[in-house]
C-alpha cells in the first residue's frame, strides 16, 4: 500500500512540513523568564524567634491563597505602573489594525482611550503574559513572564516577585500600625486615668490638709510643704524649659542670653557685640572682614551650645523634680495613712490610692505593648522570600521548533498513511475480494495479475496481453481468464442451463466503470479462452467512440459496423463484416470511428437487435466489449441484450463510488435477473494470496 501510495503519502509529509516550517520560522519568538518564591507557613515572630509553629492543617490553603494573590489585580497594577507598560510596545494599548484603515479613509475617528480603561487593558494583556504556578506539593511558586524581549521578560518577572513581596510586608506593617494605633488610644486614656487619680489623691489632700494635720502627724504638714515647692519649682524649671527650646528653635540669641542669665552666656553675647561693631566698620571684601564674620559664627555657635546645654540641665533638673514629686507624694500618703486618723478619711485615701496604682499598673502594661508594636512595626519581615531571581533565558520558549517540526512531520506520515489507507480500502480503490463483495455486492470471479512483460510481447510480435492466453496457456494470467470463464458458466447454468443449448447462444457483456481498466483486454481474453476450447465465439467491438480491438489484433479498422447500424449499407451480412482471429479461430467483429453522431442511437435501433439475434443463431458465445458506463450511456442499451455481465474493476485504481454508480446503472438496464459478475484486474503478483505457494503450477 504504502509503495502504491507513495506520491500521495511523500506530497503530505513534504506539504504539510513546509507549511509548518514557514509558519513556525514567521512566528515572532517569545522568551519566558521564571522566577522561584517559597512560602513559609510557620507563624513567627522576629522577637520571638523560638515561638514558631507550623500550621500543617492551612499549609496547602495558605500556599494556593499566595498563589491568587500573586495574580491579583493589586499585585499586577503595581507592576504595570512601576514598569511603565502602559507605554511599552508590547504590552501597551495599541490602536487596532481596523480601526487605523477606518481612519484612514475618515470613517471612524480614534480617540485616545480613558485612562482607566487604558489601565485595564494593559493589565489585561500583562495577565496574559504571566503564568503564576505551585510547583507540585511544595511550598514553591513559580512564576513566569513571556515577552518578546528576553532581558524585558526577566525584569517583570523579577519586578512581579519584588512587588509581591513588598506589598506582603507593608500588609504586615498596615497591620500592626493599626493595631499600634488602637493601643495608643488605649495609652491615652490610662495616661489621662493616671493623671486624674494623681489630682484626686491631691486635691483629696489639699481639701483636707488643715484637718490631716490636726488628726495626723507633724511630718504631714512638713511633706505638703515639701511637696508644694516641689511642684512649683518643677513648674517654673518646665517654663524654662519651654522658654529656651522655643529660642532656640527660632534661633533668637539675644532673648536666649536673657533667658539663661549665665555669666559665660552674657560674656559670650558681650563678645559678639563688639565683633559685630567691628564688622560694620570694616570692608566687606576685606580678609579681616572674612576673619570678623567668622569668628561671629564661632560665638553664635557657642552661644547656641550654652542653650542647649542649659537646656539639658534644666530638662535634668525637671525629670529630678519629678522624681522628689513622686517619691514625697508617697510619702506623704504613707504618712496620712499612717496617721491616727478616721477610717473615713483612712479609706478615702486608700481608694484613691488603690485607683492610682492600678491606672499606672495598667498604663505600664500599655507602653510596654505599645513600644513592643512600634518594634514589629520597623522589624516586619516577608512571609516569602525569592529564593531564585529569574534569568534572561537564551533560547525562546515560543515557538519550539525543535518541537514542532519533528511532532508536524510524524504527524503529516501519519496522516498521509490514513489518508493512503481509506484511498485504498474506501475511497482510492478495490484490493481484496471481501471489499468487491462489500461494496459491490456482487460474487468475485477472478483476480487478474498485473503483468509488466510489455518489451517481450513487443519482441514476439504481439499486440495485446490478451496474447499470453496463447502463448503461456499455463500462465496464471491465462489461468485467471479461464476462472472468469468458468464463473459466467456456472451462473449462466444456474439461470440458463447448460450454455449453448436450447435457444441459442450466449450474450457476454464486458463492461467498466471507468476507461482504461484493462476491460477490452479482459474482452478479448475471455473471447479467445472460449474459442480456443472449441466454442463458436464471436466478440463485437461495440466501443464506437474509442474502438481497441483493432489494436490489440494488430488490424485495420473498419467502419462497416457502424454503416450497418446506420442502415447504410444494407447489403451488408455478418460474414462480410466479420474478421478472424488466426491462432484462435475467435471471429471478430471491428469498430471504427467515423462522424459525430450520437453512437447510442445506433444501439437503440433495429439494425442492433438484429445483429445480436443472427449472432446468437450462428455463435455459440457472443462477447461484446462494451464502452465504460461513467462517461457513456453506451453500455446501458446494450446490457437489454447480455445474458450475464462481466464488471472489471481496476485493483487499488477504480473508485468505490464509481463502481457503485455503474453496477447499480447497469442492474436497472439489463433484465431481470441477469447475474453480473466482477473481476478484480491487475492485480499485483505480490499482492496474489498463495502465489509464491502455487508458482509451481504455472508456466509463464
Amino acid at each position: 500500500m504504502v509503495r502504491r501510495q507513495i506520491w500521495l503519502i511523500l506530497s503530505l509529509v513534504i506539504s504539510l512540513t513546509a507549511i509548518t516550517a514557514i509558519i513556525t520560522y514567521s512566528l515572532e519568538p517569545r522568551y519566558s523568564a521564571s522566577a522561584l518564591v517559597f512560602v513559609d507557613t510557620s507563624t513567627q515572630s522576629i522577637l520571638e524567634p523560638d515561638a514558631a509553629m507550623q500550621n500543617g492543617s492551612t499549609d496547602n490553603a495558605r500556599v494556593e491563597s499566595e498563589v491568587a494573590i500573586l495574580r491579583s489585580n493589586g499585585v499586577l497594577v503595581d507592576v504595570v505602573n512601576s514598569q511603565n507598560l502602559v507605554a511599552d510596545d508590547e504590552f501597551g494599548v495599541k490602536v487596532g489594525l481596523l480601526d487605523r484603515l477606518l481612519q484612514m479613509i475618515r470613517l471612524k475617528k480614534v480617540e485616545p482611550p480613558d485612562p482607566s480603561e487604558a489601565v485595564a487593558g494593559v493589565l489585561n494583556n500583562f495577565r496574559e503574559a504571566i503564568a503564576v504556578s505551585r510547583d507540585g506539593p511544595t511550598y514553591l511558586i513559580s512564576v513566569t513572564v513571556t515577552s518578546k524581549n528576553r532581558e524585558k521578560a526577566a525584569r517583570l518577572a523579577n519586578a512581579l516577585t519584588e512587588t509581591y513581596i513588598r506589598r506582603q510586608v507593608d500588609s504586615k506593617v498596615a497591620a500592626t500600625v493599626a493595631s499600634r494605633d488602637t493601643l495608643q488610644k488605649q495609652v491615652d486614656n490610662a495616661r489621662s486615668t493616671i493623671a486624674a487619680s494623681a489630682r484626686n489623691v491631691d486635691d483629696f489632700i489639699l481639701s483636707n490638709i488643715n484637718d490631716l494635720r490636726e488628726q495626723g502627724s507633724s511630718s504631714v504638714g512638713t511633706l505638703y510643704d515639701q511637696l508644694t515647692r516641689i511642684q512649683q519649682e518643677r513648674r517654673e524649671g518646665l517654663s524654662q524649659v519651654e522658654t529656651i527650646d522655643e529660642t532656640l528653635k527660632r534661633n533668637d540669641l539675644a532673648a536666649l542670653v536673657q533667658n539663661l542669665e549665665s555669666q559665660a552666656a552674657q560674656e559670650l553675647a558681650r563678645q559678639r557685640e563688639t565683633l559685630a561693631a567691628e564688622l560694620s566698620s570694616a570692608s566687606p571684601d576685606t580678609t579681616a572682614a572674612f576673619d570678623l564674620r567668622e569668628e561671629l559664627q564661632r560665638l553664635d555657635a557657642a552661644i547656641a551650645e550654652e542653650g542647649r546645654r542649659a537646656l539639658s540641665s534644666l530638662r535634668s533638673d525637671v525629670r529630678n523634680f519629678e522624681q522628689q514629686e513622686s517619691s514625697v507624694s508617697t510619702e506623704l500618703i504613707n504618712a496620712v495613712l499612717a496617721s491616727d486618723l478616721p477610717d473615713e478619711t483612712l479609706s478615702a485615701i486608700y481608694g484613691l490610692r488603690q485607683t492610682a496604682e492600678g491606672a499606672r499598673r495598667e498604663f505600664d502594661d500599655l507602653s510596654a505593648r505599645l513600644q513592643r508594636l512600634d518594634t514589629l512595626a520597623a522589624l516586619q519581615m516577608a512571609d516569602s522570600r525569592v529564593v531564585s531571581e529569574a534569568l534572561a533565558p537564551r533560547n525562546p520558549s515560543y515557538p519550539k521548533k525543535q518541537l514542532i517540526l519533528p511532532l508536524a512531520a510524524i504527524m503529516a506520515l501519519a496522516l498521509g498513511v490514513g489518508l493512503a489507507f481509506v484511498r485504498e480500502h474506501f475511497v482510492g480503490g478495490f484490493t481484496n475480494e471481501d471489499q468487491v463483495s462489500t461494496v459491490l455486492r456482487l460474487p468475485l470471479a477472478s483476480i487478474t495479475p498485473r503483468e509488466t512483460d510489455e518489451p517481450a510481447r513487443k519482441e514476439d510480435g504481439g499486440q495485446s496481453l490478451s496474447d499470453i492466453v496463447i502463448r503461456s496457456p499455463l500462465s496464471m494470467f491465462a489461468e485467471s481468464v479461464r476462472r472468469i470463464r468458468v464463473a459466467i458458466d456456472r451462473h449462466l447454468y444456474k439461470t440458463h442451463g447448460i450454455p449453448g443449448e436450447g435457444s441459442g447462444g450466449t450474450v457476454i457483456m464486458v463492461s467498466s466503470a471507468l476507461p482504461n481498466e484493462g476491460k477490452s483486454t479482459i474482452a478479448l481474453s475471455l473471447a479467445r479462452t472460449y474459442a480456443l476450447s472449441g466454442k463458436r465465439t464471436l466478440i463485437i467491438d461495440c466501443d464506437l467512440r474509442k474502438p481497441s480491438l483493432h489494436r490489440h489484433l494488430g488490424l485495420e479498422p473498419s467502419t462497416g459496423f457502424v454503416e450497418f447500424l446506420r442502415g447504410s449499407d444494407t447489403a451488408a451480412t455478418l460474414p462480410k463484416l466479420t474478421v478472424t482471429d488466426v491462432p484462435t479461430g475467435l471471429t471478430v467483429l471491428l469498430a471504427g470511428r467515423r462522424g459525430n453522431f450520437a453512437t447510442d442511437e445506433l444501439f437503440m435501433g433495429s439494425e442492433m437487435a438484429k445483429m445480436i439475434a443472427v449472432a446468437r443463431r450462428n455463435f455459440d458465445y457472443v462477447v461484446l466489449d462494451t464502452p465504460p458506463v461513467e462517461p457513456v450511456v453506451d453500455g446501458l442499451y446494450l446490457a437489454r441484450y447480455a445474458d450475464v455481465i462481466a464488471f472489471v474493476v481496476k485493483w487499488a485504481v477504480t473508485p468505490q463510488t464509481s463502481a457503485k454508480r455503474a453496477v447499480a446503472a447497469l442492474q436497472e438496464s439489463a433484465p431481470d435477473g441477469t447475474p453480473i459478475i466482477a473481476v478484480l484486474n491487475q492485480q499485483e503478483r505480490a499482492k496474489l494470496f498463495g502465489y509464491y505457494s502455487y508458482s509451481d503450477y504455472y508456466v509463464e
